[in-house]
């Protein structure tokens, strides 16, 4: 088919093409980053934990007046905790994984060394003995915290052990290429020489910020928190039977504390991601809105320039133009009229996006989301012009002649 009689009639009637451009491109520069939003946040929510998430809850404890002592209370708890039938660890903490609480600290590795920004800033994690089996991770290399090694953190205190270990994804980043056991770094903040020593390096660890830029670096120091939540792990399928008892057993123990709340890992990691999913499902529905508008409109325009050419339509047919001839006509035209829209919606969705990483802090938009969202806003025009370009087809000669 020759594209030049389509052109001509375009340029007689410019305006409605010209709209349903307009319509195209700023559906395809929405589309776009859309996509992209709603993708990314999707791979952030997939984002592993490093935590045995079936099988572990937490527990959010605060002990009341002052008839037993912290350190001994946390003791007698966790012995009670750890009692209980298909408990397979616990440990005190004061931060978990995804919880969007937690401790930060700045990882130097040399006496003087300039540390601010977030290239070497990571999670600080209170590890006992018991708390990477009570999240369900492990060392991977070196070794883990010993009994005597453990000190008791309390309110005020600033952490700065002789001894850490940290994330796999720590380790690679402060030391690439080589071990990082027996290594010294420095977690305390100041200027002075690396005081804390690498024992060992433990498996994959997120952060307790979800969208952190470094979510899967960590440092353990070898502490236990007095006064704090627990963190559980139970033997698999035991969970919900174990946190139904737990409230029972602490009061057992003591009644002086207040416990705000027992809830499934499951639970935390959907809470740090709720902001992410609402936003996901609300852009997804923005998209396919546009999307329908988009369709509609194409929809109404071809179904008008339908019944104002039907005279021309029917000559045509008289002619010897077949029915493909017609509806290849119509969707041909579509195509040209939305070729000019993902030009023009490109460049506007490359604009839209600098926008975003200049004032929201989005990531730039990879090149990669425009031909997708290209090709869709095609396919979407081709099958709106569908239903109109049938019917122009169907036109018999002799009633588009009478029509006259």
């Amino acid at each position: 088919m020759e594209i030049r009689p389509i052109l001509s009639s375009l340029k007689r009637n410019p305006v409605a093409a010209v709209l349903i451009a307009a319509q195209i491109a700023l559906t395809l520069a929405i589309l776009a980053n859309v996509l992209f939003i709603v993708t990314e946040r999707i791979d952030a929510m997939a984002m592993v934990s490093g935590v045995d998430e079936a099988n572990v809850f937490i527990v959010n404890n605060q002990n009341i007046g002052t008839s037993r002592d912290p350190v001994r209370a946390t003791e007698e708890d966790l012995i009670a905790l750890r009692a209980i039938p298909g408990v397979q660890a616990a440990s005190a903490t004061i931060a978990i994984p995804m919880g969007r609480s937690g401790w930060q600290t700045s990882v130097a590795i040399k006496a003087g060394e300039q540390i601010e920004g977030p290239e070497r800033a990571a999670a600080l994690y209170m590890a006992d003995t018991d708390f990477l089996n009570a999240l369900g991770n492990k060392v991977i290399e070196g070794r883990g915290f010993e009994p005597s090694e453990i000190s008791v953190f309390k309110s005020g205190d600033q952490p700065n052990p002789p001894v850490v270990l940290v994330s796999k994804g720590l380790a690679e980043k402060v030391f690439p290429g080589t071990s990082a056991i027996g290594k010294m770094i420095n977690i305390s903040g100041d200027r002075g020489e690396p005081q804390q020593r690498i024992i060992g390096v433990i498996d994959h660890l997120a952060t307790p910020w979800p969208r952190s830029r470094n979510p899967d670096r960590v440092v353990l120091v070898p502490a236990v928190p007095s006064n704090a939540g627990y963190v559980i792990r139970t033997q698999s399928g035991e969970r919900d039977r174990v946190m139904k008892v737990v409230e029972e057993k602490l009061f057992a123990v003591s009644p002086h504390r207040i416990v705000a709340g027992i809830r499934s890992f499951q639970e935390t990691r959907a809470d740090a991601y709720r902001d992410d999913m609402a936003m996901a499902v609300l852009l997804a529905a923005i998209g396919i809105a546009l999307l329908a508008v988009t369709a509609f409109g194409i929809v109404g325009q071809a179904s008008f320039w339908v019944t104002q050419r039907t005279k021309q339509i029917g000559t045509r047919r008289a002619l010897g133009a077949r029915k493909r001839d017609i509806l290849r006509y119509f969707q041909t035209e579509n195509a040209l009229i939305a070729l000019v829209g993902i030009a023009a919606g490109s460049a506007l969705a490359l604009g839209v996006n600098a926008l975003l990483v200049q004032y929201l802090d989005f990531e730039p938009l990879p090149w990669t989301w425009l031909p997708i969202g290209a090709v869709i806003v095609l396919l979407l025009g081709q099958l709106a012009v569908l239903g109109p370009a049938l019917r122009a087809s169907k036109i018999a000669p002799a009633i588009a002649t009478r029509s006259a």
